[in-house]
């Protein structure tokens, strides 16, 4: 299908490529991973011709065709609709089309013309071949799955904003259906419905698939490949993105023993040629060794991201309900987003707002954050509740002619001891990067200069609507690991089912203007969802999924006479809360203790069905257990706070 050999470009001293080779063959879903600015985009555009390398080639089989999806799509030149733009993905049919009716005019004038009506017949049957008349039906279905409604389907291709154009490229490609096709971050400006139905129509998809993206959750259930390009080479790792990470850090462990191990020989080998140099009777040895050395190819360690820890500044203390909606309803005209929404978030509680798009998810986030004011109702916030709220959508650096350390040193409190450019590294923001005018920014990289600008100023309610889009995975997760442990409340959306599971503790589906609250985590959501789907089809109920092990209920101590204070009850509030968290805890420390004995044992990285999925449980207990323990000594403090 598509074979590259030898590609090696450079930007100035820095190696793009360096001798990179591989081959994807008919019907592969592979994974372009590696972090950003290694040259994956770069990569895609050589494949297409857009860019040529210094040396190598890149071969397509012949008579195959390709579709690529780049991050940036150009705003369109002519006036046209949304459907004749994804038709236009297939152009032989325009030509056909106007071919039989040229035909067919001549027909009407000559009837008899052997020559003209085989013509016809041929381009009919071409146009039949292509799907020429169920084109338009099967662009309408791709468009509907991708968000469209008939109305903006019909409409103006010019009046659509940058997330609506991708999203009609890519439908154009899957009309195409070309033999290969690139995507570079499909996923980004999709909710997770339209993200779910674009992943099952690319696992049926005949053709075949290399794609980047920062959706880990779609990547496992597409790729069985993973290519990841990083400082110029290109190493190849069998199976989905999580075996990927894990086969990654193994093959890390592997060659940081093989270089320290290299090291010691260079040592070893160093000292004898300085001890024997002056020696004429060892002469001729260390010329000899010194020679060896030469030949001997150095181990190179790839770089590693800085290995930082993002915290959100520590809040004031919050009252127990950190936020009560109360009736809340909101309307633009006719149009009623939601009403009558009643809901009370408890402090700690960290809720997730959930829908399609258009369903009033942001809306909402505006509401809490007071952005905007309700139609009716009331939000009341909780005692000593203070708000931080970033949106994709929103922008309040007005001054575009400050650099990004400016804009970062204006935001830290008079105390903070934080060094605003490790944190402005951690969201890609690094070396002279940091000098840049905010001006000249593009969308993403002022989203991230946002959130990186959140972590320097106290809040005990973070409001975050799309908090992860343009970030590389590596970014994703330290935004992760700051929110999860963050101390107070979090109210977020988030179109990446990933860091919705790993991070909410409740849900909030606003469907059809009808708000429904779940008490629980996002997995268990979705069961409830599909259970209730089942109870009204009269289908067998599905299989719970695991929740997390919970300690047996105490006895709830009895108040002191006298003395119903609220105190008393945030002091059993916290006792429960960290007899939890300990229990939580002495349990994943077992497991891990359990899995460190079988790592232990002799050949269990050479069996790899086995090794890997009990490696990546490792991973996940460690980062769980290093969680729970920032919660459990905020719990204890604030049991103390209650005590004194």
């Amino acid at each position: 299908m598509l074979d590259v050999q030898g590609l090696t470009l450079r930007f100035g001293r820095r190696a793009i490529f360096n001798d990179v080779s591989f081959r994807l063959g008919a019907g592969q879903r592979v994974a372009l991973a590696g972090r950003n600015g290694q040259g994956k985009s770069t990569l895609f555009r050589v494949i297409m011709g857009e860019a040529a390398g210094e040396a190598g080639e890149v071969n397509l089989g012949k008579g195959r065709t390709v579709g690529y999806l780049a991050q940036d799509v150009a705003p369109p030149k002519e006036e046209t609709s949304v459907v004749a733009e994804v038709l236009s993905g297939i152009p032989e049919l325009a030509q056909l089309e106007t071919r039989i009716e040229r035909l067919l005019a001549e027909l009407g004038e000559r009837p008899e013309d052997e020559k003209v009506l085989n013509a016809y017949g041929r381009a009919q049957a071409r146009f039949e071949e292509l799907g020429g008349y169920s084109a338009e039906a099967k662009a309408r279905t791709i468009l509907h799955g991708l968000g469209f409604s008939q109305e903006r389907m019909n409409g103006a291709l010019n009046k659509l904003s940058g997330g609506w154009l991708m999203r009609v490229q890519l439908s154009r490609l899957l009309l195409m259906q070309p033999d290969l096709l690139l995507l570079d971050e499909p996923t980004n400006h999709l909710d997770i419905e339209t993200r779910e139905w674009l992943l099952e129509f690319l696992q049926t998809f005949p053709g075949t698939i290399l794609l980047t993206s920062h959706d880990r959750f779609f990547l496992d259930a597409l790729v069985t490949k993973v290519f990841e390009l990083e400082s110029g080479r290109l190493e190849v790792y069998v199976g989905n993105y999580s075996k990927y990470e894990i086969q990654r850090e193994e093959r890390l462990r592997t060659l940081r023993m093989a270089h320290a191990q290299q090291l010691r020989y260079f040592k070893q080998q160093e000292r004898f040629i300085e001890k024997n140099r002056a020696n004429a009777t060892t002469a001729s040895n260390v010329q000899s060794r010194i020679k060896q050395l030469d030949k001997i190819e150095k181990i190179e360690l790839p770089p590693e991201p800085p290995k930082m820890k993002l915290r959100f500044p520590e809040p004031e203390r919050a009252g127990h309900v950190a936020l009560r909606l109360e009736g809340l309803t909101k309307r633009y005209g006719d149009l009623t987003v939601f009403e009558g929404l009643n809901l009370e978030v408890e402090n700690g509680e960290k809720l997730v707002v959930t829908g399609v798009n258009g369903a009033g998810k942001s809306t909402l986030l505006r509401l809490i954050a007071g952005v905007d004011a309700p139609t009716a109702g009331e939000i009341k916030r909780g005692h000593n509740v203070t708000v931080q709220y970033f949106s994709q959508y929103e922008d309040d650096i007005a001054d575009t002619s400050h650099t990004l350390l400016q804009v970062m040193q204006a935001s830290m409190p008079l105390n903070s001891t934080v060094n605003p450019r490790s944190v402005l590294g951690c969201f890609l923001f690094s070396g002279d990067d940091v000098e840049k005018q905010v001006g000249m920014l593009s969308g993403g990289e002022r989203a991230r200069l946002k959130i990186a600008r959140m972590l320097l100023r106290p809040a005990n309610l973070l409001v975050l609507d799309e908090p992860t889009n343009h970030l590389d995975l590596h970014s994703q997760d330290l935004l992760f690991r700051a929110v999860h442990a963050f101390k107070g409340t979090c109210v977020f959306v988030s179109h990446d089912r990933e860091f919705i599971r790993r991070l909410a503790t409740s849900v909030l589906s606003l469907e059809d203007g009808h708000p429904r609250h779940f008490p629980c985590d996002y997995e268990q959501y979705r069961w409830r969802l599909a259970q209730e789907a089942r109870e009204r089809s009269g289908e067998a109920a599905a299989p719970k999924p695991k929740a997390e092990p919970q300690p047996k209920a105490e006895p709830k101590p009895k108040a002191k006479p006298g003395k119903p204070s609220r105190k008393s009850k945030e002091q059993r509030r916290w006792e429960k809360k960290a007899e939890e968290l300990q229990t939580k805890i002495e349990a994943a420390e077992a497991r891990v203790s359990e899995l460190e004995g079988l790592m232990a044992e002799p050949g269990f990285f050479e069996d790899q069905e086995r090794s890997v999925p009990l490696i990546y449980e490792h991973k996940e207990l460690q980062q769980a257990i290093e969680a729970d323990y920032e919660s459990l000594e905020f719990a204890l403090q604030s049991l103390e706070g209650c005590e004194a």
